[in-house]
C-alpha cells in the first residue's frame, strides 16, 4: 500500500511539472543568447567602467540621468531643468514610467543620490566632471545644483547612471552584480550574464582570436558578434547562407597617441611626418568594412562642434623631408604598443612598413588587453593606438588636451602641456565654437585620427530584431529575440 500511495504521488508531481511547464512563458525556458566579444569588461561598476566593453555593458544596466538624441543634444525623461543664473541649475522632476529591476519606481532621490555619489568618490571616472558643484540640495521634487564657477557644458556632465539611493542597505557589490535601472541586471560575472526584464538571458563570451569568433558563430558556439573584425573574415561570414549580416557607418574613432614628453614626439614635426606617412585609404581599402571613412577630428563630422577639416593626406615624400630639414639622421627609433588581438596586430605591422618608407623603424610591442590598457593610463607608451568609444561632447577635448588633466585628474594620457591648446579650450568654451582649437590640434597632430570604423553585425538566422548602432553601442540587445519566441 505504501509502494501504491508513493507511485501514485510521483505521477501526480510529473503531471504537476508538466502543467508548470506548459503554462510558463517560453523565454523562461529559452536557451541563453551567446554573445561573443573580443575582451572581456575590466570592471562593470559603472563608477569605474572606463574601458569600452565596461561601458557598453553598463549603458544596458543603467539608464541615465541625461541622454544624447540623434542631434547630439541632452534630453531627459526625468527632469525637466533651467539654470537661474550661471551658477545655478534647479531640475525638477517629471513623470516616466522606468523602474529598477526590482520594480521599484526610479525616484528623484535615486537620482539625487547617484550625482552625489559620484561627487564624493575620487576614484569615480566622473569625480573631476563634477569637481564644479558647490552645493546639491534635494527638496520635494526639485534638485537645486550650485556651481562653484560657470560651466556652459555642465548639463553634459550629468549624463550619469541611476543608482539605488539605498544602495548601501542592499549590500550590492556594484562589481559582482546590479540592481539595473534599465533594460538589464548583471546576475553573473563569472561567465558574464545579464537578464533582461522580460526573461531574455545574454551571456557575453570573450573569444580574443577574431578567426576563432567567427568560427564559434558558423558552429552555432556563438548567437552573434559585433565589431573586430578583419575584410577577409567579414567577407566569408557574409558568404554564409545560415548567417544574417549587417553594416553600418560608425563614429568611434580609432587614433594614434603620442607621448608629447618623448624627445622625438615632443616635435610637431614628427607628429606632422608620421601623419603623411600612414596611408589610411590603402587600409582601410583592404582591411575595413565598406562603411569606413578616413578622420580628421575626434568627434565625428555630423557633430554640432566639429569643424571642416580635412584628413592629412598620405605623402611620404614629403614626411622624409620633413624630417631631414628638421636636422634629424635617419633611421628613427620608435615603440608602439597595441594588444594581442591578432587584427590590431596586423594593422600595427601595416603602420610600422609605412613608417619604414620614411625612416622610423617601429618596434611592436603586443601585451594582454589588461596590461595594455594600465600602460595607456598610466602614460607608460611612445605611441599606442585605440578607439574611442561612444563619445558624444566636445568636453572630450579638455579631457585629453588640457594640462590639467594629466592622469588621475584626466584622460592627458599623452602628459600634453601647451598653454596655447589651454587657453583655445577655454575660448572654445566661452564663445561654444571649437573651430580654433580644432584647427591647432590638427596643425599640430597632437592626437593622430586614422578612421571612423563601421560598424558590422553577425548573427545566426534564428536571431532577430537586433540593431547596430552608430556608437557601436550594444543597446540593439535591449529588443533581441529568438526568432521564434
Amino acid at each position: 500500500m505504501n509502494q501504491f500511495h508513493y507511485s501514485l504521488m510521483k505521477i501526480k508531481l510529473f503531471k504537476f511539472i508538466l502543467i508548470i511547464i506548459f503554462l510558463s512563458p517560453l523565454s523562461v525556458f529559452s536557451k541563453d543568447i551567446i554573445f561573443g566579444i573580443p575582451q572581456n569588461p575590466q570592471n562593470i561598476n559603472p563608477l569605474y567602467a572606463r574601458d569600452a566593453a565596461s561601458e557598453k555593458i553598463t549603458d544596458l544596466v543603467y539608464e541615465k540621468i541625461f541622454n544624447y538624441n540623434e542631434q547630439y543634444t541632452l534630453t531627459s525623461k526625468f527632469v525637466s531643468w533651467k539654470n537661474i543664473n550661471d551658477l545655478v541649475f534647479v531640475f525638477t522632476a517629471k513623470s516616466h514610467s522606468s523602474k529598477f529591476s526590482n520594480g521599484r519606481e526610479v525616484l528623484l532621490k535615486d537620482l539625487y543620490f547617484s550625482i552625489k555619489k559620484n561627487h564624493h568618490d575620487p576614484l569615480s571616472k566622473y569625480f573631476e566632471d563634477l569637481k564644479n558643484i558647490q552645493h546639491i540640495s534635494l527638496n520635494g521634487s526639485i534638485i537645486e545644483i550650485r556651481l562653484k564657477k560657470p560651466d556652459p557644458l555642465f548639463i553634459e556632465k550629468l549624463s550619469l547612471p541611476i543608482l539605488p539611493y539605498d544602495l548601501d542597505n542592499l549590500k550590492i557589490d556594484l562589481s559582482q552584480s546590479s540592481l539595473g535601472s534599465n533594460q538589464f541586471q548583471i546576475i553573473s560575472n563569472k561567465p558574464l550574464i545579464l537578464l533582461r526584464k522580460d526573461g531574455i538571458r545574454i551571456k557575453f563570451e570573450e573569444v580574443k582570436d577574431p578567426s576563432v569568433r567567427a568560427l564559434k558563430l558558423i558552429n552555432k558556439e556563438i548567437d552573434l558578434l559585433q565589431n573586430d573584425l578583419s575584410l577577409p573574415i567579414i567577407n566569408y561570414l557574409e558568404r554564409q547562407h545560415q548567417i544574417k549580416t549587417h553594416s553600418s557607418p560608425g563614429t568611434n574613432v580609432s587614433y594614434i597617441g603620442f607621448n608629447h614628453q618623448h624627445e622625438l614626439l615632443k616635435d610637431p614635426v614628427v607628429r606632422k611626418a608620421i601623419a603623411h606617412a600612414i596611408n589610411r585609404e590603402e587600409i582601410i581599402k583592404f582591411f575595413f568594412n565598406k562603411d569606413t571613412q578616413p578622420a580628421s577630428q575626434i568627434l565625428s563630422q555630423k557633430h554640432w562642434s566639429s569643424s571642416n577639416q580635412s584628413p592629412h593626406k598620405y605623402n611620404p615624400q614629403l614626411s622624409k623631408n620633413l624630417l631631414i630639414d628638421a636636422g634629424y639622421k635617419l633611421p628613427l627609433s620608435l615603440e608602439f604598443k597595441t594588444s594581442t588581438d591578432t587584427f590590431r596586430i596586423k594593422i600595427a605591422t601595416i603602420l610600422k612598413a609605412q613608417l619604414e618608407a620614411i625612416g622610423i623603424n617601429l618596434k611592436i610591442i603586443s601585451l594582454d588587453w589588461g596590461t595594455f590598457f594600465k600602460d595607456i593610463q598610466n602614460g607608460d607608451f611612445q605611441l599606442y593606438s585605440l578607439t574611442w568609444v561612444g563619445l558624444k561632447s566636445p568636453d572630450i577635448y579638455k579631457k585629453i588636451f588640457h594640462s590639467n588633466m594629466i592622469p588621475p585628474f584626466g584622460l592627458n594620457r599623452g602628459l600634453l602641456q601647451d598653454e596655447k591648446i589651454d587657453n583655445l579650450i577655454k575660448e572654445s568654451y566661452d564663445k561654444k565654437n571649437w573651430d580654433s582649437a580644432l584647427e591647432y590640434i590638427h596643425q599640430r597632430v597632437l592626437i593622430y585620427p586614422l578612421w571612423y570604423e563601421g560598424n558590422f553585425m553577425a548573427s545566426l538566422d534564428t536571431i532577430c530584431d537586433f540593431q547596430l548602432t552608430e556608437d557601436g553601442s550594444w543597446i540593439g540587445l535591449n529588443n533581441i529575440r529568438l526568432c521564434h519566441d
